[in-house]
């Protein structure tokens, strides 16, 4: 198990020989016992030492060794975890300059989804969100949280959700179209940068650009699409229940 914290295999032999033996152990019984060869035992023990995972002991001219408790191991290895990710944190911030006017492609839609989170959390003025309702949950209390701080937030989601969120918009999908609209996600952040991304061929494909053009361009879609969403919340009955031809039109310039 070792190993998956950096810990060579023989490091991670001799360690968990000595651990499941709970004895002291002299460097030629552990090298007997654990596999690591007679010529490489005493240097794997003395990174373990400095390393601080097992404690050395002279008893005449003769050393032995003992495993430090496991949970003292897992305490230092999850304290020296959290420090490089701090000195990581340190090294690269604000070193990056903002994303420039190029049109950047995203594929993977975890990063897609931390990406929007992120970008949420460092918003100073504004914030306009599109996206489906079982998606907006994760963004949720990140975006109450810039609401309150006094970031402008602005959402429209396709079907109902939960929120303190004052300025929301939802558009109510008809069951008969649930399945067939793809999904997409639009964020808009300060009127600076946005990030688009459609269900297609399968997955999520998206983009992020901070190119004005852009900005410009999907502000004004999100919009077109709320005020689209007002209008047909408004005349829901008539436009979505009885008339299938405004409804089939609605959901092709909607989605």
């Amino acid at each position: 198990m070792l190993t998956r914290f950096g810990f060579t295999d023989y490091e991670n032999k001799v360690y968990e020989t000595l651990h499941h033996a709970g004895k002291p152990m002299t460097g030629y019984a552990l090298a007997k016992d654990s596999g690591v060869p007679r010529g490489k035992i005493y240097e794997v023990l003395h990174r373990l030492v400095d390393k601080g995972i097992l404690l050395e002991s002279m008893s005449g001219n003769k050393s032995e060794y003992q495993a430090v408790d496991i949970e003292i191991v897992i305490n230092a290895l999850t304290q020296n975890f959290y420090q490089n990710v701090a000195q990581l944190r340190d090294t690269y911030r604000e070193d990056r300059p903002e994303v420039d006017d190029r049109v950047w492609m995203l594929k993977e839609d975890r990063s897609m989804l931390l990406t929007m989170e992120e970008w949420v959390k460092k918003a100073s003025s504004s914030i306009r969100l599109s996206l489906w309702a079982d998606e907006f949950e994760a963004l949720r209390p990140f975006l109450e949280q810039k609401e309150a701080e006094g970031v402008h937030v602005e959402v429209l989601s396709l079907g109902s959700v939960r929120t303190s969120l004052q300025a929301l918009t939802t558009f109510p999908v008809p069951e008969r179209e649930r399945h067939s609209l793809e999904r997409w996600r639009l964020m808009i952040v300060d009127e600076a940068r946005i990030l688009l991304a459609i269900f297609h061929g399968g997955e999520m494909k998206g983009v992020m650009t901070a190119s004005p053009q852009f900005v410009q361009f999907f502000l004004d879609f999100f919009y077109h699409d709320v005020a689209l969403t007002v209008i047909t919340n408004k005349y829901y009955d008539d436009v979505l229940v009885h008339d299938e031809q405004i409804r089939n039109l609605l959901i092709k310039l909607r989605y």
